[in-house]
């Protein structure tokens, strides 16, 4: 049975390609029943093993629809009553974002009657919205404007009907303050940045709304190129390719601010290290010699690892001298003998020795 309606669904004068929450999906749309006969109100039959939820907003006719009642009960598909939206509630949530919320606008009571929809607002209405994580914002007393009236909100019921917001209204003296947005946006890891391949770069970014910080806000990033460098929804900026340039922009509300990203090419490296004072060191003398790491003629803050110290022929040096290592820096202290050392240095990049000789006083 499903495969034979699946062949012969788009066959039929009821059907109609709709948007249900944004997505393109295949429908038959009738009327509610053979009896009932209502422009703004239709039975939607959902294609072969898909569903339709209540809340959902249906995009059909040029105009948005709530799913208002739904049967789950069908071996074949979901089938849900829909409701034409004739009002849009606009609704500012915590982050200052402006929404246009589809809404149905009915007689005082709440219900779900279709006599109940309105053509004329009254002093008490009922409204239909969907339950989301947008709407479930709009907070007690908030007002709305519908048409030339003002409404505030006293009653919110979000039990009866799963899926939806039944919200009652009564007419208010007071008017809905729509307010007036200066968002700014700024990249705080500056204008410019470098970093090489695989490389990571979190983006810090402030927005403010008239000169007041907002939290949290949501920001959309982009990247000029994501071959050179791509760029998370959470500003984490990595790099793909080893060397080039692109724009990583950050925007907000409309407004946006970027950072131009040079991809540089990882350097190679060219370890030495020094160790000075060398030379000759006289009987019952002690310098200090000091390590002194570069990386390609740049000093380094790298760390000696170990201090050796060994004679010439490489028998025991306590005779010729003693060594007291301290970081970089290695005390020598001459003994009584006179003759050669070795002062040896290292760490995890590189190595060297020096010549020392131990000589009598005179």
């Amino acid at each position: 049975m499903k495969n034979l309606v699946s062949t012969e669904f788009e066959d039929s004068t009821s059907y109609n390609l709709v948007k249900i929450s944004g997505i393109d999906r295949k429908t038959r749309i009738v009327e509610e029943s053979s009896i009932i006969r209502n422009a703004n109100r239709k039975r939607l039959l959902c294609f072969p093993n898909e569903t339709i939820s209540i809340g959902e907003v249906v995009e059909f006719d040029n105009s948005n629809w709530i799913c208002v009642m739904n049967d789950t009960t069908s071996p074949i598909s979901d089938v849900g009553i829909i409701e034409r939206c004739n009002n849009v509630l606009q609704f500012y949530d915590k982050n200052s974002i402006l929404y246009d919320v589809p809404c149905i606008v009915g007689k005082g009571s709440i219900g779900l009657d279709e006599q109940k929809v309105i053509s004329t607002l009254d002093s008490e209405i009922a409204i239909q919205i969907s339950n989301t994580s947008i709407t479930r914002q709009i907070p007690m007393n908030y007002v709305f404007k519908l048409g030339l009236r003002n409404y505030s909100v006293v009653n919110i019921d979000d039990i009866t009907v799963p899926g939806l917001l039944l919200i009652k209204m009564v007419y208010s003296e007071v008017e809905q303050v729509i307010p007036t947005h200066n968002y700014g946006i700024d990249i705080l890891n500056g204008s410019s940045a470098s970093i090489t391949q695989n490389e990571t770069l979190q983006l810090n970014v402030s927005v403010n709304d008239n000169n007041v910080e907002i939290i949290s806000p949501i920001i959309t990033y982009t990247s000029s190129n994501i071959l050179i460098a791509t760029v998370s929804s959470s500003g984490l900026v990595t790099a793909i390719n080893s060397e080039g340039n692109c724009t990583i922009t950050a925007i907000y509300q409309g407004v946006s601010d970027s950072i131009e990203l040079t991809i540089a090419v990882e350097p190679q490296h060219n370890y030495t290290v020094n160790i000075v004072p060398s030379g000759i060191l006289k009987v019952g003398q002690t310098i200090t010699a000091v390590a002194q790491f570069m990386d390609n003629g740049i000093v380094t803050s790298d760390i000696a690892t170990q201090w050796k110290l060994f004679a010439d022929d490489g028998v025991s040096t306590t005779t010729l001298a003693t060594i007291t290592p301290l970081g970089n820096n290695c005390s020598i202290k001459a003994g009584t003998s006179i003759g050669y050392v070795r002062l040896y240095v290292e760490n995890e990049n590189c190595s060297n020795i020096v010549r020392v000789q131990v000589a009598s006083l005179w």
